[in-house]
Formats: structure tokens, C-alpha cells, sequence
């Protein structure tokens, strides 16, 4: 895992893509808190540097800590880069937490692989234990932040 404290590189990019508008903390479940018009401007403010941010800046996010994962996580699902299906199914069944799962899980569903490939259900059933929710409620919100992803996604 790459440092801020000794890497340029990263700090430039969390500064750019994961800390404006404390960007990182509206991913994932608090999406589900916004009112439609609030969810409606904050995914497409979240377009705009998903079309703009390199492979190399998403490798070098997806190399920090998980905030800077789980922004790229969700950068790569509206974007639909799927030359980092690989990677995020690497981190997915690594056994982080499961906030930073669900942004793999909804990247990877955004092209269709947790369930093709099993990874899905590798991720239920790994680490760490989610022992709050049954395999189907977690599908059922991991497909709304999908949908919500895929509002987001440029043509």
C-alpha cells in the first residue's frame, strides 16, 4: 500500500479525485440518504473526472488506503473501465471491509463479473464476516448503487 506521507504521486491524486467535496464519504450507502435532485447532481459532478482521470492515476489510487480504493472503485463503474476487472476482483476477494467490498462489488457489476465469475459469492462468504445482512440484502443494495452508477455513466 502506497503512503501520502511519501508519495507525491498519490497525494496529487487523492487532492484531485477523492477528497473534493468530501467525495469519498458520499459513496456508497450515503447515496441512499440523498434526496433524488441531491444523488441526481452529485453522480453527474462525479462524471466529469471519471472521464477525466488516467489508468495510470486509477492504479495509483487502487495502491492507497481504502478511501482512495473505494473512490476509484466507483470512478472505474462510471467510467466503465474494464481493463481493471482483474485488479478490483483481486481487492474484492482480499477481505477488506465491507463498505470498501461494496464499491469493488458495484464496479465489477457494473461489467457484469461478480456473479459470471463467482466472485460474488466468494465475497459473501469471505472475510470479513457480514454477519448484519443476508447475501440477498447485500445484492439487493449493491444493485441500487449499481443502478445509481449507472445513471452516472458517460456514453
Amino acid at each position: 500500500m502506497r503512503r501520502t506521507d511519501e508519495d507525491d504521486e498519490l497525494l496529487k491524486s487523492i487532492r484531485r479525485y477523492v477528497t473534493p467535496g468530501r467525495r469519498y464519504l458520499k459513496l456508497g450507502g450515503s447515496l441512499m440518504g440523498m434526496t433524488d435532485r441531491e444523488r441526481a447532481t452529485f453522480l453527474r459532478k462525479l462524471g466529469d473526472p471519471a472521464d477525466e482521470i488516467t489508468s495510470r492515476e486509477l492504479g495509483v489510487l487502487l495502491e492507497g488506503g481504502w478511501r482512495e480504493r473505494t473512490t476509484a472503485a466507483w470512478l472505474i463503474a462510471v467510467a466503465n473501465r474494464t481493463d481493471f476487472r482483474e485488479r478490483l476482483g483481486e481487492l474484492l476477494l482480499a477481505g477488506e471491509g465491507p463498505y470498501a467490498g461494496q464499491a469493488y462489488c458495484v464496479a465489477l457489476a457494473s461489467f457484469g463479473t461478480p456473479s459470471d465469475a463467482g466472485l460474488w459469492q466468494q465475497w459473501i462468504d469471505g472475510p470479513p464476516t457480514k454477519s448484519h445482512g443476508s447475501p440477498d440484502s447485500y445484492r439487493e443494495f449493491v444493485d441500487q448503487l449499481c443502478a445509481f452508477a449507472h445513471a452516472s455513466a458517460r456514453d
